[in-house]
């Protein structure tokens, strides 16, 4: 009988010991991670940037940078040249010159 009541009382203990695994922590001075709802900064609404009115349409940089090179073009009086395509060789553009005609 003493044989059977010694595992049950290792039983009975390992519970109790493992059910305080709190108070270990507890003992062993372990930091508790948790957070603080007050510490939590909240979001400003969303506003409009003050200069929105004067921000420029997509797209209209790039017929201002085509104006300017046109003015520029027209003050040194450069004539308008397809053949200066970028990407395009010499030899890409005499084959299509000769498809042209």
């Amino acid at each position: 009988m003493k044989k059977i009541n010694l595992p049950i009382l290792y039983l009975i203990l390992g519970l109790l010991l493992y059910s305080c695994g709190d108070a270990v922590k507890t003992l062993r001075n372990e930091k508790v991670t948790n957070t603080d709802e007050f510490l939590v900064k909240k979001r400003q609404p969303l506003t409009l940037p003050p200069d929105y009115q004067e921000l420029p349409e997509p797209g209209s940089k790039n017929l201002e940078k085509e104006d300017e090179r046109n003015n520029i073009n027209k003050i040194l009086k450069v004539p308008k040249n397809n053949s200066n395509k970028k990407g395009s060789s010499n030899v890409e553009q005499s084959i299509i010159s000769q498809i042209r005609k």
